[in-house]
Parts: C-alpha cells; sequence; structure tokens
C-alpha cells in the first residue's frame, strides 16, 4: 500500500505545476547504446551513450554519456558510483554548452512475482555547468539534485520484457522535471536486445517561470558481456 501512494504521488506531482508559466511542446528521439559488463560476481561496469535529438526544429537535443560502476551488497540491493558527461547546443545559437556530473545511487529490487520486478533506485547527483556565451567570463555553477525512478519490469516470454518506470528530478529548492517512460525490450541473442519506449518528459526550464513538455521516442540497443563465469559445481 505505501508503494502503491507513493507511485501515485510521483505521478501526480509535475501536475500542480501546470498553472504557472508556459509550456513550449517539443517532440523528439533519443538513440542509445548500452554495455553491461559483468567483472566479477559483486562488480559490473555500466557504459552508455545518448544521441538527443529534437524534431522540430531538426537538431540535436543532447550528446551525453554515462560511465558507472556497480557493487552488489545482497541480491536484492546493489550500490553505484558514476560519471556524466554532456554537450548541449543553447537554443539560441552558438557553441554547445557542457557539463559534468558525479553521481551516487543504490536501487532495491524487489520480486511481486516469478516474472513482475519493481525497481527502486534513488541517485544524488553534482553537477558542474558551462555558463553561456558571454561577452565576460563567467565561472562554472555547480547544482545538485535528487532523483528518484520506480520502475516495473515484467517478463512476457523468454525474449519479450514490458517495461515502465516514473522518475522525479528535484532541484535543492524547485522541480526539475518528470519523466514517464513505457517500453518493450526484446532478446536478440548473444546477450544484444533493442528496446522500443515512449517518453514524456515535464521539465521547467531553469531560472525562467516557463516549462518543456516533450514527447520522445526512444531506442535502446543493450549489450551484456559476462567476463565472470561462476564456479561449476
Amino acid at each position: 500500500m505505501p508503494r502503491t501512494r507513493l507511485f501515485l504521488l510521483l505521478l501526480l506531482l509535475p501536475l500542480a505545476h501546470l498553472a504557472g508559466g508556459q509550456t513550449l511542446h517539443q517532440p523528439g528521439y533519443w538513440l542509445r547504446a548500452y554495455l553491461r559488463v559483468k567483472l566479477t560476481d559483486r562488480w559490473t561496469w555500466h557504459s552508455e551513450l545518448d544521441e538527443r535529438r529534437l524534431l522540430r526544429p531538426g537538431r540535436q537535443w543532447q550528446l551525453i554519456t554515462h560511465q558507472h560502476l556497480h557493487y552488489r551488497l545482497a541480491t536484492p540491493l546493489a550500490v553505484g558510483l558514476g560519471l556524466s558527461y554532456s554537450r548541449q547546443p543553447p537554443v539560441s545559437g552558438g557553441p554547445a554548452l557542457q557539463e559534468g556530473r558525479g553521481f551516487a545511487e543504490a536501487t532495491l529490487t524487489t520480486p511481486l512475482s516469478q516474472r513482475v520486478h519493481l525497481l527502486s533506485r534513488l541517485r544524488l547527483e553534482q553537477r558542474w555547468l558551462e555558463p553561456a556565451a558571454t561577452e565576460l567570463p563567467a565561472p562554472w555553477t555547480t547544482r545538485a539534485r535528487l532523483r528518484y525512478r520506480l520502475q516495473t519490469d515484467w517478463q512476457l516470454a523468454d525474449r519479450w520484457k514490458l517495461r515502465a518506470s516514473d522518475e522525479l528530478l528535484l532541484n535543492p529548492n524547485s522541480f526539475d522535471q518528470n519523466r514517464l517512460y513505457a517500453g518493450t525490450e526484446h532478446q536478440l541473442g548473444a546477450g544484444f536486445a533493442a528496446e522500443l519506449g515512449y517518453l514524456w518528459l515535464y521539465q521547467r526550464r531553469y531560472h525562467r517561470p516557463d516549462y518543456l513538455d516533450r514527447h520522445v521516442l526512444r531506442l535502446t540497443l543493450s549489450k551484456d558481456l559476462l567476463l565472470h563465469r561462476p564456479p561449476q559445481s
């Protein structure tokens, strides 16, 4: 019951912000490559590269990579540390703005049945953002952000999986964005998989009273690489 209430809260919280400011609608698509390397029984390396593009206007939205190392403390709980780097062209034109991030996270996996699992992830980010081009040089700004994602994975068959999630992102004193996602994953064989899904992203623009309403089609190609094999009994 508490998990159900929390999930409903995450769904409804962004709607409280719709009353203020204007909303800019932007459709787009994300192309994502995701590599998971199992180093030992407890250690796994994750490497992601994401090309994000807008449809109107047709241009790059953001290029971002995440590199993170995970350690499984117990069967349901894993923790991780990572770094991110992104480049994002400003709306007004000019050179792309850079951003670096360091983050720590914890993920708890709860089996609801043999085929359905609930994943709760809490991530704390420290962000370093390059300022927009100005006549005078300006220092990079730092900003913390808290992210909580609730995700459900449903194994339909041996090669098919349904996935749905809701992620809430908060700045220290304000709402940042909310991401609702639903998709399906197909195992291609030899550790390869393809996932196609729809993402709704509702985001408050930084230092502005208006919001971004983005509808995204996301394609993920993933590969699981096993460097560690458990000893055979």
